[in-house]
């Protein structure tokens, strides 16, 4: 019995006749779900043209900082210039998670750094431009004073002591300025004395005539340990 219905299945056609009997246009749409397909039945010849570019690619927007584990994305896993200051949380990065000369001028917002955020010694002379400081960047204090110089005749001089207080000097250097116009014919010094709380200044006539006694003001600075 089983010989005959086997010679009668080859007979009407064999497989050619069974591959009739089910097509696409016999199922009800959504009537095939994973539960009716095979475990590895599908494959990527089975989909339609782009099914297979769709799955593999990550839709924008999808992945977000709670799918993410901790260190999970590293420097080679992002293109370049794809990471700006919008999308950095405020003290997330450290310097180690820069790469070096990654910072530039370019990427530093103007008055952002002070001296919290250099380390001691950071700054070296080839980080300072030329013509970039001024003396009150390098000085540890800085003031005025007035002198009243009497009526100097050639060849004379006259000294004073200055004390600007609030500030040791002792191994210091101390530049003084006149604000006003200076005689050309007065030579001023400063010089250190055996106190650690004043310095003394001095003005000579090295000129042919008199120079008439004046109020001079100065700026002073006070520069070194």
């Amino acid at each position: 019995m089983v010989v005959a219905l086997l010679a009668l299945f080859i007979a009407l056609g064999g497989p050619a006749q069974a591959s009739k009997l089910i097509s696409g246009a016999k199922l009800k749409p959504g009537s095939v779900g994973s539960k009716q397909l095979a475990d590895g039945g599908v494959r990527s010849r089975d989909l339609a043209r782009g099914t297979v570019a769709k799955l593999t690619t990550t839709p924008a927007g999808s992945i977000g900082p709670h799918e993410l584990g901790n260190n999970a994305v590293t420097t080679d896993a992002l293109a370049p210039n794809s990471v700006l200051t919008g999308n950095v949380a405020d003290g997330t990065l450290t310097a180690g998670d820069l790469g070096a000369k990654s910072v530039g001028p370019d990427e530093i917002v103007d008055n952002a750094v002070g001296q919290a955020q250099i380390r001691p010694n950071g700054v070296s002379s080839s980080e300072v431009a030329d013509g970039g400081l001024a003396v009150r960047d390098v000085a540890r204090q800085l003031g005025t004073f007035s002198w009243t110089i009497e009526t100097l005749r050639p060849d004379h001089c006259e000294r004073a002591w200055f004390t600007p207080g609030g500030i040791d000097l002792s191994g210091a250097f101390v530049l003084i300025s006149p604000i006003v116009a200076w005689p050309d014919q007065l030579a001023y010094t400063v010089n250190g004395t055996n106190s650690a709380t004043e310095f003394k200044i001095e003005a000579c006539n090295h000129g042919g005539d008199p120079v008439a006694g004046a109020q001079y003001s100065f700026n002073y600075a006070v520069l070194g340990s």
